[in-house]
């Protein structure tokens, strides 16, 4: 009865609190900044809501089977960037525009904001099938790529229309250059601005060919919007691509009255890693030290020698190369090798479209395969088994480019995308009759109460098995390439021979889905690294890779004699009294961004020396030895306010402008960083919960919205766990970390309620509150009353739609984003379930976790110090850094920066951002003591025995409380603090 009472009042004061918001009044706050809380409070109802019609919408696959007969007519209907009829929300001009390059256009829309939406009206005069080519020039933004949305006539004609792609250009901001160890150093990827003209195609990577529309005779409306614009349109073109010749056809059409082997005796290279253009940033120099075969080598120290490693696999990237007219010479016919390793994919092969001063010159250059070896080889595109010449004209520059294109494969990785997403519904559908463990002793029948499944894996099946024949086939061979299809195929006829014992293969069907979709992901890619393209005229060959085995042994002879003497984590070799020394606790491609970014900013702008040094761990222990550094970068959990307890940690709120450089971070960041009245670091990461969700789910489930508050979240539970689907909450591992994790269900509990872990002295905690024991009994209800599991892997049950609702750290976006692209476009986030207090108002509070720049007392000169952390924390300094590191790692490797600024310009979306900003701003952080690795430690304590023995929760919280104070007053007693 109480609890029906409270969950209607919760619903009752839901009403009258979270009405009437709108989500451009947040967006206004989140560019101008923080919103107010009362304002992030009020505006959170906008963020729970599932728009429906995002669930039922045409896959372009289904939409190519519905329309690809359709006639292809040759008319154009041009349209000119400035003929808008309607924009909105965004800020639009028109006028004329230039590049980097001095090439100005006239007559073009400028999208000056990064969102926004755009309204075109056309005619069409014969009915048919278009595809849509568009001349644009990219702005220099804080997004890696432009994506729009297009409506035809106020509708979305297919998903991938949704979110059409559209690559920024990105070059080298210097040449590669070593430093003063004798190691190459790679360039920042920068952004420039350049003309160029592309039709949209499938970024998804199952359709090579352009997309299209079908239209019908007579007027239309054609709307773009867009969360990661700017840019400026020249002109949009329905039309359809030009046939491309074939080989014999382009050497007729070009004229040339000189045949290939009449061609001056040439040939040249074009070094991989000095691509001058690239479409994405992660297209930059990589390196190869395994062999001598690479260009140029060598065994001990870096050098960049190959683009590609393990970044150029995803459909639309492309790399661009000068072809210098002195080495074309006077002209000819110029046959291609390209230098390439594809190790990646086992049994298949990589594709790559080839433009010649943007254009493809014949059929044969439109799909160049690479096949699986993982030692390197040369690839020349070739024409009925003789090789295919280019002709270059002479006294002129040109141009290559590579562009990844889907393979022969990519007919079959769209149909079995298909296969996994209809697996996937019906896992769920016997998934709700049976449970995640169904009873052996059981008759379910889920075969008769779902009709059709048996059918349906009957037919499922006999794809699979068709695919699996064809995959073979590319492969030239049978086992492990398509094993993953076979084990399904397996298991599907078993469900289908004896329907009864269905449930007892749940499990294996579940891994087998799961296999299938990694295996569908893995190679929907096209990976690829370039060493060089070499051009060679019909009487020289291409230079050989064949490996010799005496400069083999040479090779690996001298790089294990130079690892004895080659020190990799010192990354600077800058000496002297006035250097400050900087550990970075990261991996060796983070710092060394860090050490660029100092020597090439913060030393040439104030003159100070500093040494960069790559550390990972220890840093505690050497400073306690007296060998520690000067600063150290990104020391996060509790490892600062333990030093500063041991007196090693410089008081940061003692400089002059310390509160001015605290305005960059949110309001209660520097709490995890405060101790005794002091501030001992400057945070520089931080991380935060927010409930993500699945919304085709929820939307079977007959939901239109993800639950606001924990009460909402309750009243969900039955009809989750009555179709054996669950939520899950964030939970120490079982080594439990000294501070309390991001998004931690007790912690936020008691936040909202406006109780934090210790008193205001924090000499003593405060469970012994009403509140405190009241959220851990509504925490340890969620395992006991409501039967949670403890330990889950969020990734997968999130994926498999098990867990439809999860709560963690913002970042968990960048995984879903790059690792399960089968589920795009079907789930979103929102701030946590937030808590209706007495008085009315409604918290969405959560704690954060994150890492800092921290001054040692060792330093020789503090505001030397001082002024390098200021500079790293800088809001223009974080969002180079942050920009630097997810164009090196792609979106996995989006910062979680604790600068304000510096977030909102990064690559999020302007929905996106307003989410995270309306979480961030509630933020209540939970302080550290010394004693912080005795109250995690025992509310865990108390946690399991509540759960596992099932005690009390009240008297079991009070019981372990007393050990909590206790350690409390013996840390503070032994540090000297009473």
């Amino acid at each position: 009865m109480k609890r029906a009472f409270r969950a209607a009042a919760a619903a009752f004061l839901t009403c009258i609190f979270i009405t009437g918001s709108s989500v451009g009044v947040l967006k206004a706050a989140a560019e101008a900044g923080e919103p107010s809380a009362a304002t992030a409070a009020a505006m959170a109802d906008d963020y729970y809501h599932i728009d429906e019609s995002d669930m039922n919408m045409t896959t372009f696959s289904e939409y190519y089977d519905l329309h690809s007969a359709d006639i292809r007519p040759d008319d154009e209907i041009f349209i000119k960037g400035s003929s808008f009829v309607s924009v909105e929300n965004g800020d639009f001009s028109s006028g004329s525009y230039t590049d980097s390059d001095g090439d100005s256009r006239n007559g073009v829309l400028l999208w000056n904001s990064s969102s926004g939406e755009v309204t075109y009206e056309f005619e069409v005069a014969e009915a048919g099938a278009y595809s849509l080519e568009v001349s644009y020039c990219p702005m220099i933004s804080g997004s890696s790529s432009i994506e729009l949305e297009m409506e035809l006539d106020g509708e979305i004609p297919y998903d991938t229309a949704s979110r059409l792609y559209l690559g920024r250009v990105w070059v080298n901001e210097k040449d590669i250059y070593t430093d003063s160890r004798g190691n190459q150093v790679r360039p920042t990827q920068v952004q420039t601005e350049m003309w160029q003209k592309c039709f949209f195609g499938d970024r998804d990577g199952l359709f090579s060919e352009p997309l299209f529309f079908s239209l019908e005779k007579g007027k239309h409306t054609l709307k773009l919007s867009s969360e990661r614009a700017q840019l400026a349109i020249e002109s949009l073109c329905f039309r359809n691509p030009e046939k491309l010749p074939s080989y014999s056809e382009y050497k007729a059409s070009v004229g040339a009255s000189a045949a290939p082997e009449q061609t001056a005796s040439a040939s040249f290279k074009i070094e991989g890693e000095k691509a001058v253009y690239k479409s994405d940033p992660t297209l930059y120099p990589t390196y190869d030290n395994t062999s001598y075969l690479a260009s140029p080598s060598d065994s001990c120290k870096v050098v960049y020698n190959t683009i590609g490693s393990g970044s150029w696999r995803k459909a639309l990237q492309s790399a661009t190369w000068d072809i210098p007219a002195d080495k074309v010479g006077s002209g000819g016919w110029y046959k291609i090798g390209i230098k390439a390793r594809q190790d990646q994919i086992r049994g298949f092969c990589s594709a790559r479209r080839i433009y010649i001063d943007g254009e493809v010159p014949c059929s044969e250059l439109d799909s160049v395969k690479f096949h699986y070896d993982t030692d390197w080889s040369v690839v020349s595109p070739k024409s009925g088994g003789d090789n295919v010449y280019i002709w270059l004209e002479g006294g002129k520059d040109h141009t290559i480019t590579l562009e990844t294109v889907p393979s022969d494969i990519s007919e079959y990785l769209r149909r079995l995308e298909d296969y996994v997403s209809e697996l996937n519904t019906y896992y769920r559908k016997v998934l709700m009759i049976t449970g995640p463990s169904p009873d052996k002793y059981t008759d379910y029948y889920v075969h008769e109460k779902i009709p059709e499944l048996v059918d349906k894996f009957r037919s499922i099946s006999a794809e699979l098995k068709d695919v699996q024949k064809g995959i073979e086939r590319l492969s030239d061979s049978s086992g492990s390439e398509a094993a993953a299809l076979e084990n399904m195929a397996v298991i599907l006829d078993k469900c289908v021979d004896k329907p009864l014992k269905i449930p007892s293969y749940l499990s294996q069907i579940k891994d087998s889905i799961t296999s299938l979709s990694a295996w569908l992901r893995d190679n929907r890619d096209q990976p690829l690294e370039v060493d060089y393209i070499e051009f060679a005229t019909a009487d020289r060959d291409f230079t050989s890779c064949r490996e010799k085995l005496g400069k083999s042994l040479k090779f690996g002879f001298d790089a294990f004699i130079g690892s004895f003497f080659e020190d990799y984590t010192t990354l600077s070799d800058v000496t002297g009294e006035d250097a400050i020394e900087v550990w970075v606790s990261l991996g060796r491609d983070q710092a060394q961004v860090v050490k660029e970014m100092t020597e090439n900013q913060f030393t040439q702008e104030t003159g100070i020396p500093v040494s960069v040094n790559l550390v990972t761990g220890g840093v505690v222990e050497a400073s306690l030895a007296g060998k520690g550094p000067d600063v150290a970068l990104f020391l996060g959990g509790e490892f600062p306010v333990n030093l500063a307890a041991r007196d090693l940690l410089v008081d940061i709120s003692q400089f002059d402008d310390y509160e001015d450089v605290k305005q960059r971070f949110q309001r209660n960041a520097m709490t995890q960083y405060s101790f005794n009245g002091g501030c001992y670091g400057l945070p520089i990461s931080q991380s935060f919960p927010m409930m993500f969700y699945r919304k085709d789910v929820l939307t079977e489930l007959g939901y239109t919205s993800p639950p606001e508050t924990w009460e909402k979240l309750i009243d969900m539970l039955p009809a989750l766990q009555r179709n054996y689907m669950s939520v899950g909450l964030v939970l120490p591992p079982n080594n439990i970390s000294p501070a309390t994790e991001t998004g931690h269900t007790f912690a936020m509990l008691m936040l909202q309620k406006g109780v934090n872990y210790y008193n205001e002295e924090q000499t003593a905690s405060t469970f012994n509150s009403i509140e405190a024991v009241q959220s851990f009994e509504e925490w340890t209800d969620f395992y006991t009353k409501y039967s949670f599991e403890q330990t889950y892997d969020a990734f997968s049950r999130f994926r498999t739609g098990e867990y439809p609702i999860v709560i963690a750290n913002y970042t968990f976006f960048n995984q879903l984003t790059a690792a399960s692209p089968e589920i795009s476009g079907l789930w979103d986030f929102c701030p946590v379930p937030a808590t209706v207090r007495a008085d009315g108002t409604v918290s969405h509070a959560a704690n954060s976790n994150g890492a800092g720049a921290v001054i040692f007392k060792k330093v020789k000169n503090k505001e030397n110090a001082w002024k390098f952390i200021k500079w790293f924390t800088d809001t223009d300094t974080q969002v180079q850094y942050a920009s630097q590191i997810e164009g090196l790692l792609g979106t996995m490797g989006r910062f979680d920066t604790a600068n304000v600024e510096a977030l909102g310009q990064l690559s999020w979306s302007e929905d996106e951002l307003a989410r995270l900003r309306a979480q961030q701003q509630e933020l209540e952080e939970i302080p550290i003591i010394p004693a912080s690795y005795a109250v995690t430690r025992n509310i865990m304590n108390a946690f399991r025995e509540t759960i596992n023995e099932k005690a009390n929760p009240r008297d079991t919280l009070i019981w372990y409380n007393r050990d909590i104070n206790e350690e409390i007053t013996r840390k503070r007693k032994n540090l000297g603090l009473d």
